[in-house]
């Protein structure tokens, strides 16, 4: 999860770095996660309170990322 005091919007057009927290297989090889970086180009905001994030071509849900 991001940082309680981001607020999501403030995210947009900055540059990122972040850990990718996958399922448990993959955490046996990666531990600390998978390091990701980039530019937040969009934002997508769901009435779930799962709000996700693009970076490059891909959508990270916030849940599944840790700020670096």
């Amino acid at each position: 999860m991001t940082e309680s005091h981001t607020k999501l919007l403030d995210l947009l057009g900055k540059n990122i770095s972040f850990s990718v927290i996958r399922s448990d297989e993959i955490m046996q090889f990666f531990p600390n996660g998978i390091l990701e970086s980039g530019t937040v180009e969009a934002v997508l905001i769901h009435l779930s309170g799962n709000h996700e994030i693009l970076v490059g071509d891909v959508f990270y849900s916030l849940n599944e990322i840790e700020m670096k």
